[in-house]
């Protein structure tokens, strides 16, 4: 009776015809072509007494198959980034002649044209106020705001001073709070200003907007558009 003698079980991966020597070298890295040609190899070259199991083929079939689902995810995240720096550009080249509220502790006084902008108020009060300093910290007006609801109260200051005097152009500071027996709750001070052009980054994040404040803003620091 003849005996059956095994294959070789190794791969001899040298003699598998995956392409040139010099794309093996510039591409280090297992395609889907160069998958399959090993897996034919190795169920040729299975030993007929020890086949290869089939749950061993559909685990390395199925391995394979993840590797290449993330790669395709990874190339639409891809596509969905660009379509949103696409988008957060264009974004910002709209807002090009709009008016925008924008964290600010201070602003610029012209002499004619007010100060205008907004509080942000964490509740519904009657007891808001917004106080206008100069920048040596000398009180020059109070401002209340009446009764506002929860979300930005609106200001304006048009250069009167506490005297009825009108007050100089130049820079003042912006302070505002809620008064109450127990203590003033400060809250944040936006200033509105009008929006002159637009910095776009290389990859179209990061957008900057500069106003006629002569301020440069990310579009994520813009509170409201007016």
């Amino acid at each position: 009776m003849t005996a059956i003698t095994a294959t070789n079980t190794d791969l001899d991966i040298a003699n598998l015809t995956l392409g040139s020597s010099s794309a093996k070298k510039a591409n280090k890295q297992l395609g889907q072509e160069e998958f399959l040609a090993l897996m034919v190899q190795q169920l040729r070259n299975q030993d007929p007494l020890k086949p290869m199991e089939n749950g061993e083929f559909i685990g390395q079939m199925a391995q394979f198959s993840t590797v290449t689902g993330i790669a395709d995810m990874t190339k639409s995240i891809g596509g969905l980034t660009d379509a949103f720096n696409s988008g957060q550009a264009l974004q910002a080249a709209s807002m090009v002649g709009r008016t925008v509220l924008t964290e600010a502790g201070s602003g610029n006084f012209s002499g004619t044209k007010p100060l205008t902008g907004a509080v942000d108020l964490p509740f519904g009060t009657s007891s808001a106020v917004v106080r206008v300093y100069t920048t040596a910290g000398e009180l020059v007006r109070e401002l209340p705001l009446g009764s506002q609801q929860q979300g930005l109260g609106n200001f304006s200051w048009d250069g009167t001073m506490a005297n009825g005097q009108p007050a100089p152009a130049g820079k003042y500071k912006l302070t505002a709070a809620i008064e109450s027996p127990a203590g003033d709750t400060a809250v944040t001070t936006y200033l509105a200003s009008k929006v002159e052009s637009v910095t776009l980054a290389g990859d179209g994040s990061g957008s900057q907007i500069r106003t006629d404040s002569g301020a440069n803003v990310r579009l994520s620091q813009v509170k409201a558009v007016m």
